[in-house]
């Protein structure tokens, strides 16, 4: 491997250090699955109830994936110093940045295969449209990346671990919330919440996508505005980080590394 280059020795550093932390494995693929499946048991009764579950509490997955799990483990190496030793070695931030957003939708994938698999055959989940099918495959490794660009941005501007979880937690349980995968639908909001959550285009996921799953009608506009809109929201926190990082305008102070 040629220093600072991008390789798969790279990709599978990367790729090991996602794997060694069990809290993202848990939030990422124990908690969706179980939280499915606890509504599922209690709105058994309610039809198409399986099929709305399915498809909104997959969104939790990026969300602890790439949300906290990135987050909090890029500002741990940027508190710890590994970055900084990595720069030392020559890779720019946009090599590590690459690596790491392979490395985080390889496990990404892991994940939301065993969700399907689990839950496809726990839940009684209709079968879908080729082209629902299409979009939400779609839409779901978008909002992935998305996700990823803001943890990243906003690990980077922190610089320490202690207020990125803080912030990534904070974003990770509104964001769901205002997604409708807390048990809250978008039909169920108070006003002012129902119109913050329109924002977002999680919240037409939540509202109104088993409809076209099942081969009915989507609110595309919309859907497709608040997506654009929260992505380049979300590139220009990087951008913005980035810019100030080398201009040296963010403190990113390394714990001292001590060698026997």
């Amino acid at each position: 491997m040629k220093p600072g280059k991008l390789s798969l020795k790279l990709i599978k550093y990367e790729l090991f250090n996602i794997a060694s932390n069990v809290v993202t494995f848990i939030f990422g693929v124990v908690f969706p699955i179980g939280l499915a499946l606890l509504f599922s048991f209690v709105l058994h009764e309610i039809e198409g109830a399986d099929t709305q579950l399915f498809i909104t509490m997959a969104m939790i997955i990026p969300l602890a994936t790439m949300l906290i799990g990135h987050a909090t483990s890029y500002a741990n190496e940027l508190e710890s110093g590994a970055v900084l030793r990595l720069r030392l070695f020559g890779f720019k931030d946009k090599t590590l940045l690459i690596a790491k957003l392979i490395a985080n939708m390889i496990f990404l994938t892991i994940c939301f295969s065993v969700y399907c698999l689990v839950l496809g055959l726990a839940l009684d989940v209709t079968a879908p449209s080729v082209g629902a099918v299409f979009t939400y495959i779609i839409f779901f490794y978008l909002f992935s990346i998305i996700v990823f660009l803001l943890a990243h941005g906003i690990a980077t501007l922190c610089g320490r671990f202690g207020l990125t979880f803080g912030i990534a937690m904070a974003l990770y349980f509104g964001l769901m919330i205002l997604g409708g995968n807390m048990g809250i639908q978008p039909n169920q909001m108070p006003d002012g919440m129902r119109h913050i959550a329109m924002g977002l285009p999680l919240y037409y996921i939540s509202a109104n996508f088993a409809d076209f799953w099942n081969g009915g009608t989507f609110d595309w506009l919309p859907f497709i505005l608040t997506t654009f809109a929260f992505a380049v929201i979300c590139v220009l926190l990087v951008v913005l980080a980035f810019y100030l990082t080398k201009k040296g305008k963010i403190n990113q102070k390394s714990k001292p590394v001590y060698y026997d």
